[in-house]
Formats: structure tokens, C-alpha cells, sequence
């Protein structure tokens, strides 16, 4: 027992005094440089650990922001796309920045990406399909429809397309396709869906063949309106003989 306290005491005093003595005998201690976990670092007397406390530079989120808004720049990619970050912008100023930046993949998508890849691709494959017997020839008519882009606000997009129909700027074929959708493969679609409404009888609110805008029936609808497909036998002159000028101008 007694060994024991004496071992321990003096094992005690050696790490505390063991750094002092070995420096009196002229034996140098590596210093501390670094921390690691579960170090054990010996102070000599007077001595002490300090830890860096750095104090806080004002103006770093401005260098860093104007750090990505360069890197933007350089891909051509908005900052808000870049970074994720929309606490600077509005409605207005992003619908402005992405409109711009589609029209630029718009560019290297039909410009670049379709002719130069999709196009070749497309031949390639034909030519393989011709020469292997599946097809009469080798050359196949293709139309490409690049995926949509998202909008925004989709209503004021989808009334901004209507407008653009209804005035003739535009046909329903390219707004379908704007749509990333090929327009044949739609229409056809819409009437099979059509047919098949007209055979059940159901008339929906997204019709516009029975259904105006403001939701009451169409006015001039087969459905509601069985006379208006009837020839009308009370009016003498569909019965009349036609005119015989009108008919030897025609012959």
C-alpha cells in the first residue's frame, strides 16, 4: 500500500515538474503546435492555454454574393438559378432574367444541341434501321419538341397563348409545341376525348364547344339546339328550283 501512494505521488510530480526538469538538465521539449483529441500538453510554470477568438469582419455576405454573381456571369446562368438565393428579387425582375435566359437555351437548343447532336443521332439510327430491312428508306421525316419551360405565372401565360391564337400571331400547333408536346399527337387526343364525352353524354365546364367562358351553354350547340341541324322545309325557297343563269354559269 505504501509502495503504491509513493509510486503514485511521484508519478504525479513527474508530470507536473517533468518538462521543468528535463529543461534544467538542458533537455529540450518538443513545443505544442497543434491540438488533437485527447492531447495532453504540459505548461510551464507561469504559463497557460489560450484558445484564438477572432472577431467578426463586417461585409463578408456582400464579398460573397458579388463573388457569385460573378460566377453567374462567366456560365450565363442567372445568380438566383446559380445560388438558390431569391431574397433580392420580385416578380418582375426575375420573370425578366429568366426570360432572357431562355431565349438563350432556346438558341443553343435549336441552334446547337438539335443539329449538331439530336439530328445526326436521328440519321444514324434510320440508316441502321434501313439497312438491317425494317424500313423502305432511309430517310424519316422528325420533328423535335425541346422540353417546356415552367412558367412562372401560368395563367397569365396560358392568357397571353389565347390572346396570341385568337389574333393570329401564333397557330394552336406552335403553342402546343411550345409545350414540349407534338401537336398531332394532342389533337388527336382531344378528339378521341371529345367523341367519347359526346357518347356518354357529358358535357364539362372545359368545353368550349358547349361551355362558354362565363360557364352557360353555347347558344348555337347541336346538343341543345336538335333544330338547328334540321333543314328547314318551311322555307319555300330551299324548295325553289335554282336560277337558270347561276346554273349555266356553273356548268
Amino acid at each position: 500500500m505504501q509502495l503504491a501512494v509513493m509510486l503514485y505521488v511521484r508519478f504525479l510530480l513527474w508530470l507536473r515538474h517533468g518538462e521543468e526538469l528535463l529543461h534544467e538538465r538542458g533537455i529540450e521539449v518538443n513545443r505544442v503546435e497543434q491540438f488533437e483529441p485527447g492531447l495532453i500538453a504540459y505548461a510551464r510554470g507561469g504559463k497557460d492555454i489560450r484558445f484564438n477568438q477572432p472577431s467578426a469582419t463586417g461585409g463578408y455576405g456582400e464579398y460573397k454574393r458579388a463573388s457569385l454573381h460573378t460566377i453567374s456571369a462567366g456560365f450565363r446562368v442567372p445568380y438566383e438559378l446559380l445560388t438558390g438565393d431569391l431574397s433580392q428579387v420580385n416578380y418582375s425582375s426575375i420573370r425578366a432574367g429568366l426570360v432572357e435566359f431562355r431565349r438563350q437555351i432556346d438558341a443553343v437548343q435549336w441552334q446547337l444541341f438539335i443539329p449538331m447532336f439530336c439530328a445526326p443521332v436521328w440519321r444514324w439510327f434510320t440508316e441502321a434501321a434501313w439497312a438491317a430491312g425494317q424500313i423502305p428508306s432511309p430517310t424519316v421525316p422528325v420533328e423535335w419538341s425541346p422540353p417546356k419551360f415552367e412558367a412562372v405565372d401560368p395563367q397569365k401565360d396560358a392568357m397571353a397563348n389565347l390572346l396570341s391564337i385568337r389574333s393570329g400571331t401564333m397557330t394552336l400547333a406552335e403553342v402546343i409545341a411550345k409545350q414540349g408536346r407534338n401537336p398531332d399527337a394532342v389533337l388527336a387526343e382531344i378528339a378521341a376525348t371529345n367523341a367519347k364525352l359526346d357518347a356518354l353524354g357529358l358535357v364539362l365546364d372545359s368545353d368550349p364547344r358547349r361551355v362558354t367562358k362565363t360557364g352557360s351553354a353555347q347558344t348555337s350547340d347541336p346538343v341543345n339546339d336538335p333544330a338547328a341541324d334540321e333543314p328547314n322545309t318551311d322555307d319555300p325557297a330551299a324548295d325553289a328550283d335554282p336560277d337558270p343563269a347561276q346554273t349555266d354559269q356553273q356548268d
